[in-house]
């Protein structure tokens, strides 16, 4: 079975999109979520899992920047799936 990493998960690669599009960065995301870079980084290119908490504070993060823009919120699907 091959290993999953950004570059052959949809998901993964949805999570980095809308990370970029609202103007953060890994080091934003990894801040939120107590780790070091290199850790964030691991796991927005597959090589370990985000935990539900971490898909939830992710969605919160990206819906109050979406909603300063204007745009409409997004379901953990939208992000994660």
């Amino acid at each position: 079975m091959p290993k999953i990493t950004a570059k052959n998960d949809k998901r993964l690669l949805k999570l980095k999109y809308w990370r970029e599009k609202i103007g953060l960065k890994q080091e934003d995301f990894a801040l939120l979520l107590g780790y070091k870079k290199s850790n964030y980084s691991q796991k927005e290119n597959g090589r370990s899992e985000f935990r539900l908490s971490e898909m939830l504070k992710i969605q919160k993060a990206i819906n109050d920047r979406l909603k300063k823009m204007g745009e409409p919120e997004l379901m953990l699907d939208d992000i994660f799936k």
